[in-house]
C-alpha cells in the first residue's frame, strides 16, 4: 500500500506575515533569475552522475463542486457565473457528467461545511469532490544538480496548491491588496519559468518523461499565474477566482502527472 503524505495548511497568515513574505519572495525570484541569467558555468553534459531515489510526495485535496451538468457547454455557463462571485469557475468530467469546481479545501470537513453553506444560501447543488495526487517513488540517475532541481520544481508545484487558495481567501478578506496579489502571482510566475529553463538545460530532459512532465506544469503555473499578474480585472471576487482556479488547476496537473508516471 501505497503512503500518501498530505499536504496540511498551517495557521493563516496575518497581512504582516503576507507583506514580509512578499518581500522575501520578491529578493528570492531576483537571486534565482539573476543566477539564471549568468553564462552557465558548468557542463551538463560532464557532470557525474549519481543514482538516487527520488520521492514525489502525495497530496490530498477535496473540492466544493457547484452544480453537476450532462454536457460541458451548460457547464461553461454555470462556471463563468460562479467565477464572477469568487469560485474557481473550473471543470471536472467524469463518466459522461461536468462538475463545476469551486474552491479546494485541505479536509472533507471543511469542504463539506462550505458546500453546506453555499447549498443553503446560494440555492445550489453544492457537493464534495475528493482528489489525489499520489506519491510516486522513482530511482533517478542524473547529475546531483539535476535531481536536485527536479525536487524543487515538484515541491514549488505542490506548495502552490495550498498557497494560491489562502492567498484568495486573505484577498477577499482585505488582508492583502490586490496589486499585491499581482505581483506575487508575476514573481512566482518568473520563478516557475525560470526552473523551467533551468531543467531544460540538462542533455536529454525534453525526452525523459519526469523532467518534460515537471517543465510542462511548470510553465502552465507560470502562464496561468501570468494571467493573473495582468488581469484588469479590478473586482475582488473575480480576482480571488482567479487564483483560486490557478491553484486546482495546478492540484489537477500533478494529479495527471502522477497518474502517467505510475503507469509507466
Amino acid at each position: 500500500m501505497k503512503e500518501t503524505r498530505v499536504w496540511v495548511r498551517r495557521e493563516r497568515p496575518t497581512a504582516l506575515a503576507w507583506s514580509i513574505a512578499l518581500a522575501v519572495t520578491m529578493l528570492a525570484v531576483y537571486a534565482l533569475t539573476w543566477t539564471a541569467a549568468q553564462p552557465e558555468a558548468w557542463s551538463a553534459a560532464a557532470a557525474p552522475r549519481v543514482t538516487r531515489e527520488i520521492v514525489l510526495e502525495g497530496v490530498e485535496g477535496w473540492c466544493v463542486t457547484l452544480g453537476t451538468f450532462p454536457d460541458a457547454s451548460r457547464a461553461r455557463v454555470e462556471a463563468a457565473g460562479c467565477a464572477a462571485r469568487g469560485a474557481a469557475g473550473g471543470l471536472y468530467e467524469a463518466d459522461g457528467a461536468w462538475q463545476v469546481l469551486g474552491a479546494m479545501y485541505d479536509s472533507e470537513a471543511q469542504a463539506g461545511r462550505a458546500a453546506k453553506k453555499i447549498g443553503d444560501e446560494d440555492d445550489l447543488e453544492a457537493g464534495v469532490l475528493p482528489m489525489a495526487a499520489e506519491e510516486v517513488r522513482l530511482r533517478v540517475t542524473a547529475p546531483q544538480t539535476q535531481i536536485e532541481l527536479i525536487e524543487a520544481a515538484d515541491g514549488l508545484l505542490r506548495e502552490q496548491v495550498g498557497q494560491l487558495g489562502d492567498l484568495a481567501v486573505q484577498l477577499e478578506k482585505g488582508r492583502v491588496q490586490p496589486e499585491a496579489v499581482k505581483t506575487l502571482c508575476a514573481l512566482t510566475a518568473t520563478e516557475a519559468a525560470a526552473m523551467a529553463e533551468k531543467l531544460n538545460v540538462f542533455p536529454g530532459a525534453p525526452e525523459d518523461a519526469l523532467c518534460a512532465a515537471l517543465m510542462e506544469r511548470l510553465e502552465a503555473l507560470s502562464e496561468q499565474l501570468n494571467a493573473v499578474a495582468e488581469t484588469r480585472q479590478t473586482a475582488l471576487a473575480a480576482l480571488a477566482g482567479m487564483v483560486r482556479l490557478a491553484g486546482i488547476d495546478d492540484f489537477m496537473g500533478l494529479s495527471a502527472m502522477r497518474a502517467a508516471l505510475l503507469a509507466g
